[in-house]
């Protein structure tokens, strides 16, 4: 495991700065991230992008920056920064990013990810094998470690990716600014499977994904606004179930999902079936027979048994 700690940890280390770009006669590419907030270690981050990959553009969507992220981007060269605050989706706002980078191929990055040496010339290795890629990850909190079973995960993660412009073309115009939300990851390489492109996962190198605290912390819970919390929960809930109807085809592996969130959104009163059915055939149709929102009857009948003989039985166990 590579140490880190001098590097990422101790934000007032000094770093030297190395731009790739300028150093090197490689072809270079465009970096696009969004950003609302950043961690303590975005400067450290930033200088491991310049390291390690040629940068053409740094271009960074502003959804309405609320700490000194700006202030600290105004430290390195090449950075465009997009006005995105009108924009509703994260999902929305990754297409409007790619539908202006200028280069063949690009990386899409998150704020909080470290990446390792080498780890340029590793992924830029699989440029003929996939059109769309992600690599491995490692958690940094107060150690580093990499979690167990990534391999095993069918699931598209997030972090750090690298793709061709040209797998996006037929794909910008579809994605609306509404649904993708924690899960674009996933639809982007639906997506990118439907318009027969290759999508991929690299092991052999990896990024440093930091868990920490952002340095404005936006979500943070209070008394007066628990209830208002609660209702975020649900608009997240809301909009991952929706984006992958309305992008994806019912394949096994998301049909359980969906139906899992449906539940826990009916049970709690935050779905209107009629409504949300009626969303459903206008949207992707598709969907409509897979969908299992209220429990089967024979499910019914077996709450209802153990809700009034349970107790009884309890009862006369309780006397003998």
């Amino acid at each position: 495991m590579e140490d880190i700690e001098r590097r990422i940890f101790f934000s007032t280390t000094k770093v030297e700065f190395i731009d790739r770009k300028i150093l090197t006669n490689e072809e270079p590419v465009d970096v696009i991230i969004p950003i609302i907030s950043s961690n303590l270690f975005f400067e450290q981050n930033l200088y491991s992008f310049y390291r390690e990959i040629p940068i053409n553009r740094l271009i960074i969507g502003d959804g309405g920056v609320i700490d000194d992220s700006k202030e600290i981007l105004k430290k390195f060269p090449r950075v465009k920064i997009i006005d995105q605050k009108n924009l509703y989706s994260l999902g929305y706002r990754i297409t409007e990013l790619i539908s202006i980078v200028e280069t063949e191929w690009f990386i899409y990055l998150h704020a909080d990810v470290y990446l390792p040496e080498n780890w340029f010339d590793t992924m830029k290795k699989y440029q003929n094998t996939y059109d769309w890629y992600e690599c491995d990850k490692q958690y940094v909190v107060f150690i580093e470690y990499k979690p167990s079973g990534l391999k095993s995960i069918e699931r598209a993660l997030s972090g750090s990716q690298m793709g061709r412009k040209k797998a996006f073309e037929n794909i910008i115009p579809k994605i609306d600014d509404d649904y993708l939300y924690r899960n674009e990851d996933i639809i982007l390489k639906e997506l990118i499977f439907e318009e027969g492109f290759k999508y991929g996962r690299v092991f052999d190198t990896f990024h440093h994904h930091q868990i920490t605290n952002q340095k404005v912390e936006s979500d943070q819970i209070k008394n007066v606004i628990v209830h208002k919390t609660q209702e975020k929960d649900f608009r997240t809930v809301n909009m991952q179930v929706r984006a992958i109807i309305k992008y994806c085809k019912p394949r096994k592996e998301f049909i359980r999902g969906v139906n899992l969130n449906l539940k826990f959104m009916f049970k709690r009163g935050y779905l209107n079936i009629k409504e949300f059915l009626k969303w459903v055939e206008n949207t992707n149709k598709i969907w409509l027979k897979h969908l299992r929102i209220k429990d089967p009857l024979y499910i019914k009948i077996l709450k209802i048994i153990k809700k009034s003989l349970y107790p009884k039985l309890l009862k006369i166990l309780k006397l003998k």
